[in-house]
């Protein structure tokens, strides 16, 4: 993980008109128990182990969720200018030191 499980709750990747539609709207960052295809873009597989994105709720009054890896968060929250170069390499140091 790069960046703090916040981050990445807080990114607004899905945010927009959809979260109108959807009711008890939740995002947890969590550790897959079995693989999932990234709802993100890039359409890869998170494997089981792996942390992604969740987010859960009811549409039309039906259960919906989907997963978004990290690495899909990780290059919105840069592209979007949400965090820098000096955010990036504080979390690699206090990856260095765990």
């Amino acid at each position: 993980m790069k960046y703090k499980p916040e981050d990445y709750i807080d990114s607004g990747f899905y945010s927009g008109d959809m979260d109108d539609e959807i009711e008890h709207h939740k995002e947890k960052v969590v550790k897959c128990r079995k693989p999932h295809k990234c709802n993100g873009g890039c359409e890869t597989e998170i494997k089981s182990g792996e942390y992604a994105l969740l987010e859960t709720g009811f549409m039309d009054g039906k259960p919906v969720s989907c997963y978004t890896c990290l690495p899909c968060i990780e290059a919105w929250l840069e592209e979007s200018g949400q965090v820098g170069l000096d955010d990036e390499d504080a979390a690699l140091k206090g990856a260095e030191h765990e």
